[in-house]
């Protein structure tokens, strides 16, 4: 039987400071299969949950991630949250049963993101590492972690658009989607996920396409209407 897998987005952050400890943790409790969170660096090389470029959204100042210290941005909070490293994420669900993934917000961090999570002790099959930086990908799936490659276009073809080094998992916003794509990602043996279904009206329409996992900022409204469905 078909099930469709659901990713917590920036952990429950329709609900939770995103990219947050409490909402890595809510969503957990929740029931996803997966966790998701974004990962930067800071200026002094410590890497940090965080989604933006520049810090004026979430913590009121201007300047980017990378030319602040850790020093610096751990005096600030998001909503009364701290602002995880990756360690501090990783020891948190290193006990926990989901899925880990991964997007990485720069692709010069690559190496040091794989050397943090390798030193994790957290099993290489809990990983998913997503970019829209497909440069990445070797580096990846050489070190033996899955793939997925995110994109907010409509590519042509899955093939071409990457040869022979393919993905394991595509990962197109929601209104890039149709059958013939989600069609071929899956005769190439790729799994289809999509972002970010927050309603039951997006999830009916996706679940028509027949994708395989989707990312939400409410995963517990998801997770409730996908059993109703009997896919969870």
């Amino acid at each position: 039987m078909r099930r469709v897998l659901v990713i917590g987005h920036r952990g429950a952050c329709g609900y939770f400071p995103e990219n947050t400890l409490l909402s890595l943790k809510k969503a957990v409790e929740m029931g996803v299969d997966a966790v998701e969170f974004d990962v930067r660096m800071t200026k002094d090389g410590v890497l940090i949950l965080f989604h933006d470029e520049k810090l004026d959204r979430l913590l009121k100042i201007h300047g980017r991630v990378r030319d602040r210290t850790y020093d610096f941005l751990k005096k600030f909070t998001i909503r009364g949250e701290k602002i995880p490293t990756l360690e501090e994420a990783l020891q948190v669900l290193k006990n926990k049963n989901v899925k880990i993934v991964v997007e990485v917000k720069e692709p010069d961090t690559i190496g040091k993101i794989l050397d943090v999570i390798s030193r994790s002790g957290i099993e290489k099959d809990r990983f998913i590492i997503v970019s829209f930086y497909h440069n990445i990908m070797r580096n990846v799936k050489e070190n033996g972690y899955k793939f997925g490659a995110i994109f907010v276009c409509r590519p042509i073809s899955l093939k071409n658009m990457f040869s022979d080094n393919l993905p394991d998992i595509v990962l197109p916003r929601q209104d890039m989607l149709d059958k013939e794509l989600v069609e071929e990602a899956h005769n190439l043996g790729m799994m289809v996920g999509t972002w970010v279904i927050n309603d039951e009206t997006d999830l009916q329409k996706v679940l028509d396409l027949g994708v395989d996992m989707v990312a939400s900022d409410y995963p517990d409204k998801i997770i409730r209407a996908l059993r109703q469905t009997k896919l969870f």
